[in-house]
């Protein structure tokens, strides 16, 4: 098996990055709008999306004519409808906010870069993207070991008390059990005015 080219894994990159800032994607997966392997479904897009682009890598030598692939390659109404269609198929979202387009458009740009040799499309969506803190699911942080607090000289003094909770559940209105009758009949009461 070989490695991946250099062009597809900056172009992957660019794309994990722009969906992450992607505002409408990042509601659904934070919002479970995928069930419960969202996050996994917004990476899934990012492997589709890179996918559509394998196929059109820019040769290397110069006995193939890089002409021949540029018109071949996904253009940005193409990658719309299929953002469109996952977006609706996976996290039941319809997009009438035009961002759809906003990222195809942003997705063929990233292609003609990358292909090009610049990165900087790549670096600041990663800077963007970098703002972003997706909340931790749900057993993530238990199998990690944190080394970067070792060693730490904290503020926070672990023997400190820590403050009690309040105990809401006296405040919540008192249910008394149903009155059952012999018979097998529930007794209604009728409520007090307010």
């Amino acid at each position: 098996m070989s490695s991946p080219s250099p062009v597809l894994v900056l172009f992957a990159r660019g794309i994990l990055a722009r969906l992450a800032v992607w505002s409408a994607l990042r509601i659904a997966v934070q919002n479970g709008w995928g069930g419960p392997e969202s996050s996994e479904k917004q990476r899934w897009l990012a492997g589709i999306i890179v996918d559509q682009y394998e196929d059109h890598i820019p040769p290397t030598d110069a006995s193939t004519s890089q002409s021949q692939f540029i018109g071949t390659t996904p253009d940005a109404s193409y990658v719309e409808e299929m953002l469109l269609q996952i977006m609706m198929d996976e996290f039941e979202v319809v997009l009438e906010d035009n961002s759809a387009y906003e990222v195809a458009r942003d997705v063929v740009r990233l292609w003609e870069d990358v292909c090009s040799g610049r990165d900087a499309l790549v670096k600041e969506w990663e800077g963007q993207a970098g703002r972003y803190v997706p909340p931790a699911e749900e057993g993530e942080g238990d199998l990690e070991d944190s080394s970067d607090d070792e060693g730490d000289d904290s503020d926070v003094d672990m023997d400190e008390d820590v403050p009690q909770l309040l105990d809401h559940s006296r405040h919540r209105p008192r249910v008394d059990e149903p009155e059952v009758d012999e018979e097998g009949f529930t007794t209604v009461r009728r409520q007090g005015r307010r």
